[in-house]
This record gives C-alpha cells, structure tokens and sequence, in this order.
C-alpha cells in the first residue's frame, strides 16, 4: 500500500511537471513577443499558456495589458482581476486594473482596489527580518513583494486621487509613500508635480533636489528640474573649499653670544 502511495505521488509530481513545462515556454514567448512589440502574436501565445493553467499571473497580467492597449477594457479587467487573485503583489496588475477602471469611469471602484491592496500589505512583517533564520526559506515570495510594494501601494493611491482632481488626497498618500521609502526618486518627481500644479513652487524645488539626490537618473526629472529653474549646482551640496596648510615659519637661529674681551680676575 505504501509503495502505491509512492507511485500516485511521483505520476502526479511527474504529471504537473509536464503541464509547467509547456506553460512556462509559451508565458516565456508570449512576454518576449510583448516586449517586441508583437501585440498580436503575443496574446496568441499568451492564450495557449492560460491554456494550460488560466490562473497563472503573469501571463494574466501581459494578456489584461494587451487588451488593455487594444482598448477592450472588460477583457483587460477580467485578466487583471485574476492576476490579482493568485499574486496580489503584482505591480503590473495594480497598475493596469487601475488604469483600466479609469478608462471606465470606474474611478471610485479603482480606489477600492488600491485602498484593500495597502490594507492586505499593511499587514504583511518584514520577511527580511528573519534572513538569518531558516524559516526565511518558507516563506511564499509574494510576501516579500506586498512587504516591499507598500511604498507603490500608496503612491499608486496618491496618483489616482490626482487623476480625480483631489490634490489634497493626493498629497497625503504621497507623503504615506514617502514615510515608508524616503529616497523614492520616482515619487518624490511625482509629488514635486503635484506642487506644481498646486502652484507650490518651494515645494517643487525641494521635492526635485530630493529626488535628485536619491537617483539623478530618473526619467523626467531633468525636465522637470528645468520647468522649476532648477539647476544641478542648486541641487548639490556646495563643498567645503579648505584653506590650504601652510608652513609654521622657522625660527631664526639663536645668534651666539659674542667674546668677552674682558681679563680674567
């Protein structure tokens, strides 16, 4: 009996791995088809890996962002949704269901997504807190990645907030964002944005040399910076210029005393 036991268990291990196999192959080309371009061919693919397992992520994810840029926006939702539902932690699903009930006029239920999103990483302890530990090798990934995603949780909010024209929301989640990653360059640009719009010029200014410090490479940062008569020498620390040491003078030598001519006594 033990030994039948064995064998159920070795054919079904056998058996998922012959369906992953094919599934991670066509997930592999539909993503690379993607990232070409190839938006057709791609969801082609993309459907024969959803084929072999409809609840896998990401090829959910890069379907939902194809029909999303084919404007059929109820198949995008579909697609994002179950992404969603097998790894919650998915930056491209958040950001495509939210843009996705944007494009709805949605807007209120995009919200909904993004509030229960921060709420369900709100709730997830730092898994790297336990590294030296052996329990660190038991825990799901996408923990990790809802720990490491509340900062995007809440600029994600901020963002639609300013989408609705409720800058006031807006800035509170920026700065949410900005306690959890304070050296966020991409939101501490998104924030020095909303100052502007606000007519907050000081506020942008200090925003940008933020973000500039935190990483000079971010896209659209050199724009903005130049919008705002930002220059990069306002940006950097002005560095202390140090006199030069110069040398203590020597001391003239002590002159000898000169002979006494006078006769010993």
């Amino acid at each position: 009996m033990r030994h039948t036991r064995l064998l159920a268990t070795a054919l079904a291990l056998a058996g998922l791995t012959a369906c992953a196999q094919p599934l991670e192959r066509y997930r592999d080309q539909g993503i690379a088809l993607y990232n070409q371009d190839q938006y057709g061919e791609s969801l082609t693919v993309l459907n024969k890996a959803l084929a072999h397992d409809q609840s896998d992520p990401e090829a959910n994810t890069y379907a939902g962002l194809i029909h999303y840029r084919q404007g059929e926006y109820e198949q995008a939702l579909y697609h994002f949704k179950v992404a969603l539902q097998f790894d919650p932690s998915s930056e491209r699903a958040k950001n495509g269901i939210t843009a996705t009930l944007i494009k709805m006029d949605r807007p209120d239920l995009a919200m909904d997504y993004l509030e229960r999103a921060a709420a369900l990483s709100a709730k997830v302890k730092d898994p790297r807190a336990s590294n030296g530990d052996v329990r660190r090798f038991y825990l799901h990934p996408v923990d990790e990645n809802l720990f490491l995603g509340q900062a995007g949780d809440r600029a994600r909010i901020a963002k639609a907030y300013e989408l609705l024209g409720d800058y006031d929301n807006a800035l509170i989640y920026y700065k949410r964002a900005l306690d959890l990653s304070p050296n966020d360059a991409p939101v501490l640009l998104a924030m020095a944005v909303l100052f502007e719009k606000t007519g907050n010029r000081q506020g942008a200014r200090d925003a940008l040399a933020a973000a500039y410090r935190a990483d000079p490479q971010t896209p659209g940062l050199t724009e903005a910076m130049t919008r705002n008569g930002l220059a990069i020498s306002d940006v950097l620390p002005v560095p202390t210029v140090r006199a030069p040491l110069v040398p203590a003078p020597t001391p003239a030598p002590t002159p000898a005393p000169a002979p006494s001519n006078a006769p010993a006594q």
